[in-house]
């Protein structure tokens, strides 16, 4: 992720959240009471994952604006309370309990493994007046959780955000980037031996991609490109020149191939090598001078959008290039913000802009091609515009998407004809579940700022 992982230009649409200190002080001060704990328990599938761990099936986390965690089937069904102060009654995976918080506790930014069987969450405490802030790992069976990181000074990677979390694909090892006093750095953390966190790379910006195998990274640090292999002690080959002006590197599903901008020399086109020969480009994909861009989850198309104004808040347009060579196809076109592919590479979700009536608009359409459709008209989150302000690298590790790719979970806040009058309180961001075939208008699921889908 970028060092400073903010963002730069503070117009209307683009103010993220104020820090989550800043949270965590307004809710010492206010004294919520803790919203009752639903009775009933989800419904989790009887999958296997490591140890006979019971596996978390089409599930929905989200995050409470007071700093509470929760689990909630896409219907708004079996709410289960991670972080809290209440205890859940009886169900299929035992007791659930949930942990305790208080007025001094803030958990943020829950990220699924990708067995299903746990989360990662950022935790800010006030200990002695003084704030605190850790990595928990929480079963999703059980509530029951553990520290496996501790920052050595409480601050923060950007606003709202004390870390950056991103599991391996064997849901073992967490990617964990954190400020440190020398800077943001990236850690390993085995969340399983609880072993000392390895430090991966510092510099800025940061950001990286776990390979398919769990055994390489694809980073881009600084003005290189490196592709790093465990234990994470060195480069696999010699790091090459890359622009530090783009972002996230993209690494092909079956690992074989790496796409990135190059040096100065090739600004204005995303670079497609060999992993085995990452200097040696055997593909050039002309783009503008700012563009992100991923792969399918399951093929060799590469999704691209771009823009000619590096100065502009938004991309220009969002093309995908087919992996066997074909002419691109043009999705959207205008004031993107975002783009999402779904779990199965059919389609792709995306936010945008009408500037016109100054709305974010939500809309899908097949990646094949064909008329998009608009899915919702919403003011995201201030916790989802970060995501949105750094989609390239959040896609890879939090997912909007359900396992069916069928559906987005996404929080938003209330329209404008809406809103709190005359100095009242403001009104909570909803989260809500979206058709993106249009079977159904959108869902209200619960009430939180940020909210993510579990990957199977």
């Amino acid at each position: 992720m970028a060092i400073k992982f903010l963002i730069k230009k503070k117009t209307a649409v683009w103010i993220i959240v104020v820090s989550v200190i800043v949270l965590l002080l307004s809710c010492q001060s206010s004294g919520k009471a803790v919203e009752e704990q639903s009775e009933t328990v989800s419904e989790v599938g009887n999958s296997e994952a490591g140890e006979n761990k019971a596996v978390a099936v089409d599930r929905i986390v989200f995050m409470t604006t007071e700093g509470e965690l929760f689990l909630v089937n896409p219907d708004g069904s079996g709410e289960v309370k991670l972080a809290g102060a209440s205890h859940l009654r009886g169900g299929p995976l035992e007791s659930v309990m949930a942990q305790p918080l208080d007025e001094n506790t803030f958990y943020s930014w829950p990220t699924w493994s990708p067995d299903g069987t746990k989360l990662a969450a950022s935790l800010v405490e006030v200990k002695g007046g003084q704030p605190e802030i850790s990595v928990q790992v929480v079963d999703a069976a059980t509530g029951t959780s553990s520290t496996v990181f501790q920052n050595e000074a409480p601050a923060l990677v950007a606003e709202g955000t004390p870390h950056y979390l991103y599991w391996s694909p064997d849901s073992r090892t967490l990617a964990v980037l954190a400020s440190t006093p020398q800077g943001l750095t990236l850690f390993a953390v085995d969340t399983e031996a609880l072993s000392e966190p390895t430090i991966i790379e510092s510099g800025a910006p940061l950001y990286f991609h776990w390979a398919a195998d769990g055994q390489s990274m694809l980073m881009h640090v600084g003005d290189e490109l490196k592709l790093l292999t465990r234990p994470f002690g060195a480069s696999l080959g010699q790091p090459i020149e890359a622009d530090p002006g783009f972002r996230a590197p993209a690494l092909s599903p079956d690992g074989s191939k790496m796409a990135y901008i190059g040096g100065w020399g090739s600004v204005g086109s995303i670079s497609i090598a060999e992993t085995n020969a990452p200097a040696v480009v055997n593909n050039s994909i002309e783009a503008g001078p700012r563009a992100a861009f991923a792969w399918s989850p399951v093929s060799g198309d590469l999704a691209m959008a771009d823009q000619q104004d590096l100065a502009a808040p938004t991309f220009d347009q969002l093309r995908v290039i087919p992996g066997d060579g074909g002419p691109a196809r043009t999705v959207a076109d205008g004031n993107i913000i975002a783009f999402y592919w779904s779990p199965d590479g059919t389609k792709l979700a995306w936010a945008g802009l009408d500037g016109e009536n100054r709305e974010f608009v939500w809309w899908s359409a097949s990646a094949a091609g064909g008329a998009a459709r608009e899915l919702m008209r919403a003011q995201p989150s201030s916790d989802t515009l970060v995501t949105l302000s750094f989609f390239d690298q959040y896609a890879y590790s939090h997912s909007p998407w359900s396992p069916d790719s069928s559906r987005l979970v996404l929080s938003v806040a209330p329209g404008r004809s809406t809103q709190a009058r005359n100095g009242s309180t403001p009104p909570r961001p909803k989260i809500f579940v979206v058709n993106t075939d249009g079977a159904a208008e959108p869902l209200q699921v619960a009430t939180g700022s940020l909210a993510f889908w579990s990957w199977n």
